[in-house]
């Protein structure tokens, strides 16, 4: 199962490793969604997201994308909210197999995966009679689920955490293959490097978020995106997690055994469209939750 949770404890400043895995797609690719989705909102919707927002003083969603992570740095349970441990060469999805997992890899009987996470706080967003401070903290854990469910490595079980004890240099960095998934090929590809804490320019990866958005067609928006979402969100969980999965057997056929020369620069070349599209359809698939949920 993906487990090596990359905690920043700020006010120490220190980081540790622990039970389940670090950020999905980093701060980057979460914000590239959020600026996707947003830029996509109903007026109504929009308000509304900015209403939650401003409780906590934030203006736009790339400010929150990120927040799932932080908070479970010092609420370790929630680690396995953010994947589901799919078999690698396993076709598809298993509740009983795959959603039980607590943040020690002991099997529990509740529920404990992205796939079950997601729709229980879409409800919970939708839900007016819930309190601001129940709906914006829903609005969070939705923002940033939208995007795990849509990373291959965060779809699989390969029995190697997830791609983090594949050890390994990407274009002269070390670290590992789920990393290299989580944001060395965005990095990579727009020439970015994050500051302290984490901390990224945001105009750029607007300006990114753009672009991306952009290239997507409307026929394209509609078939990953299809009207009455929220009445279908369980299925449709179960549908991008899948649909994620079929995407991790690659990343790890395309990983030479022997890593010397080019081999990243041949890796970057496979894996950036794959990215892009899979940081597109999270965008697309996430404004759609957000508008029925919130209109």
């Amino acid at each position: 199962m993906p487990c090596s949770i990359k905690v920043a404890l700020l006010s120490l400043g220190i980081a540790m490793c622990t039970a389940p895995m670090a950020q999905a797609w980093g701060p980057e690719g979460h914000a590239i969604i959020a600026d996707i989705a947003e830029s996509h909102l109903s007026p109504v919707a929009a308000t509304e997201v900015k209403r939650l927002l401003a409780t906590e003083g934030h203006s736009k969603l790339d400010e929150v994308s990120s927040w799932a992570d932080d908070y479970r740095g010092t609420h370790l349970e929630t680690g396995p909210w953010h994947f589901v441990d799919i078999p690698l060469r396993t076709p598809s999805y298993s509740e009983a197999r795959d959603c039980h997992y607590d943040q020690n890899d002991n099997m529990v009987p509740e529920q404990t995966c992205i796939v079950a996470k997601l729709p229980e706080y879409v409800a919970t967003l939708a839900d007016k009679t819930k309190s601001d401070d129940d709906r914006l903290v829903a609005l969070k854990f939705v923002v940033h689920f939208a995007g795990d469910s849509h990373q291959p490595l965060h779809a699989e079980n390969n029995s190697d955490r997830g791609g983090n004890n594949i050890h390994l240099t990407y274009f002269k960095h070390t670290t590992n293959l789920h990393a290299v998934w989580d944001g060395g090929v965005i990095e990579h590809h727009y020439g970015w490097k994050l500051g302290p804490n984490y901390s990224f320019d945001h105009t750029a990866v607007a300006g990114a978020a753009a672009d991306l958005d952009s290239s997507i067609s409307s026929a394209d928006r509609l078939s990953w995106a299809p009207t009455r979402l929220l009445i279908s969100i369980n299925d449709r969980a179960v549908d991008w997690a899948n649909e994620a999965h079929t995407l991790a057997p690659a990343a790890y056929d395309n990983l030479p055994d022997k890593r010397t020369g080019q081999w990243a620069t041949a890796y970057q070349a496979y894996a950036w469209p794959v990215i892009e599209n899979r940081l597109q359809r999270a965008g697309v698939r996430l404004s759609g939750i957000l508008n029925e949920a919130l209109n």
